[in-house]
C-alpha cells in the first residue's frame, strides 16, 4: 500500500495508455476486412489519321480586286450636231470592237471631200498637161540639135571654100547666121524642157497636197462616226442625239474586255514561300467571285508584280491576267474577288490538321492503344493544314483529337 501511494500518480497514466493499446489492438483485430477492388485505368476516345504518302501542290488564298488594265476615252474628233446614239450607249454596257456608237452631221464634211477632190483632179490635170508639154518639147530637142549639126557642117564647108577664093563671103556669112539660129533654138529648147521640169515638181507637189487634204477630208468624214476601237464595257456616258460637241470633247469611258486585271495583295511570307523554287511570273492562278448565292471561277496568269514592298503589311502587290472573258461576263473593275494561287509541288508527303501539330514539331502517333510522341519536319503550312515531309511512315495512326491531359502513355481508344 506504501508502494502504491508512493508512485500512484505515475502508474495511473500507464495503466491507461496500457489499456488503451490493448482495446486498439482488439479493435483492429476484430475489423473485418474488405475484398480489394482493381481501380481501372481511364481512356480517351479519339479521332485519327491513316498516314498514306502522296504528292501534294498546296494553295496560297489572297484577296483581291478587278482593275482596268487597258481603257481609253472616247472623244469626238470632229466637232457638229450628234444626230444618233447606239441604243446601248449608256453606262455598263458592253460594246463590241466597231461598233458605231456616235454619229456627227456629216453635211459640211462631206462638201469639203467633194472640193478636195475635185482639187484633186484639177492638180492631176495640170501634171498631166506639163508633162505631155515636157515629153512635146524633148521630142522636138533632137531635130534641134541634128539642124544644128547640118549648120556647123555647113559653116565649115563655106569657110573652105572661101578661103579657096571658090566661095563668097555673103553665103558664109548666111551659113553662119543659120548655125546661130539653130543653137538658139536649142538653147531655147532646153530652157523650155528645164521650165517645164520644174513646173512638173511644182505640179507634183501641190498633187501630193492634194492627196493629203483629200486623206483629212475623208478621215474628217469617217470620224463623224465615233466607233468602238476593241470589245468592252462604257463607262462615264454623256451624250446624246442633239446636243453640240467640239473637237476633243470627252464622250465615255471604254475599258477593254481582254485587259481586264487582278490585283491583290500576298503577306511577305506567302510571297517568300511561293517564289522559293520558281518564278511567279506566268503561273496560272483561279479567280472566284460570288455570283448570287454561287460562285463563278475564271483563269487568270501573274503578268507582273509590283516592285514596291507594302509599307503597312510587308507583303507585295500582284497583278494577274484574265483570260476567257465574254461581252456577257459579270465583272468589272472594283469589284472583290478571292484569288488562289498554286505552290510548288511536294513530292511523298503527307497533309493533316494542324490542330494534329504540336508545339510546331510533333505529332501524337497511335501505337497499341496508347500515344507516342513524334518529331516531325514541317515542310509548308496550307491554311487549316499542314504538311508533312520527315518523320513518319506509311500506316502510322496520327491523332487528330486534342484534349486536356494528353501526352505520351496516355491509353486511348479509337472512335
Amino acid at each position: 500500500m506504501k508502494v502504491w501511494s508512493r508512485y500512484r500518480k505515475f502508474l495511473i497514466p500507464v495503466c491507461v495508455v496500457i489499456a488503451a493499446v490493448l482495446v486498439f489492438a482488439i479493435l483492429k483485430a476484430t475489423k473485418p476486412v474488405s475484398p480489394l477492388t482493381e481501380v481501372e485505368e481511364r481512356f480517351w476516345p479519339v479521332a485519327h489519321q491513316t498516314v498514306a504518302f502522296s504528292d501534294i501542290s498546296p494553295f496560297v488564298n489572297a484577296y483581291g480586286e478587278v482593275r482596268a488594265g487597258r481603257e481609253a476615252e472616247l472623244r469626238a474628233q470632229v466637232s457638229g450636231t450628234v444626230i444618233s446614239v447606239h441604243n446601248d450607249f449608256a453606262d455598263g454596257a458592253s460594246v463590241r470592237r466597231g461598233d458605231v456608237l456616235v454619229t456627227i452631221d456629216d453635211f459640211d464634211y462631206t462638201a469639203i471631200l467633194n472640193e478636195r477632190r475635185a482639187d484633186l483632179a484639177e492638180a492631176e490635170a495640170k501634171l498631166a498637161e506639163f508633162n505631155a508639154v515636157l515629153a512635146g518639147e524633148e521630142k522636138l530637142l533632137p531635130g534641134d540639135r541634128k539642124q544644128a549639126n547640118l549648120a556647123t557642117r555647113e559653116v565649115v564647108r563655106q569657110q573652105k571654100l572661101l578661103k579657096s577664093s571658090a566661095g563668097r563671103r555673103k553665103t558664109y556669112d548666111d551659113a553662119l547666121t543659120a548655125l546661130n539660129d539653130r543653137k538658139q533654138n536649142i538653147l531655147m529648147r532646153e530652157q523650155a524642157i528645164a521650165r517645164l521640169q520644174s513646173q512638173i515638181i511644182q505640179s507634183q507637189s501641190a498633187l501630193n497636197r492634194a492627196h493629203i487634204a483629200l486623206e483629212m477630208a475623208q478621215r474628217d468624214v469617217q470620224d463623224t462616226e465615233l466607233k468602238a476601237p476593241f470589245d468592252g464595257f462604257l463607262s462615264d456616258a454623256d451624250v446624246a442625239a442633239g446636243k453640240q460637241v467640239s473637237t476633243n470633247d470627252r464622250l465615255a469611258q471604254l475599258i477593254a474586255l481582254d485587259h481586264l486585271e487582278i490585283r491583290f495583295h500576298l503577306s511577305e511570307a506567302a510571297y517568300a514561300r511561293l517564289i522559293r523554287k520558281d518564278d511567279l511570273i506566268g503561273r496560272k492562278i483561279k479567280v472566284r467571285t460570288a455570283q448570287g448565292s454561287g460562285q463563278t471561277s475564271f483563269d487568270a496568269e501573274i503578268i507582273r508584280i509590283d516592285a514596291r514592298v507594302d509599307a503597312a503589311t510587308g507583303g507585295r502587290k500582284v497583278f494577274a491576267s484574265l483570260s476567257g472573258l465574254t461581252l456577257s461576263t459579270n465583272l468589272r473593275p472594283g469589284v472583290f474577288v478571292e484569288v488562289t494561287v498554286p505552290d510548288q509541288l511536294y513530292k511523298s508527303v503527307v497533309s493533316t490538321l494542324a490542330q494534329s501539330v504540336h508545339e510546331g514539331n510533333f505529332v501524337y502517333v497511335i501505337v497499341d492503344g496508347r500515344l507516342k510522341k513524334r518529331r516531325v519536319t514541317i515542310a509548308a503550312i496550307d491554311g487549316e493544314e499542314i504538311i508533312i515531309s520527315e518523320g513518319l511512315q506509311a500506316g502510322d495512326k496520327i491523332c487528330t483529337t486534342r484534349f486536356p491531359e494528353m501526352g505520351e502513355g496516355i491509353k486511348v481508344v479509337l472512335r
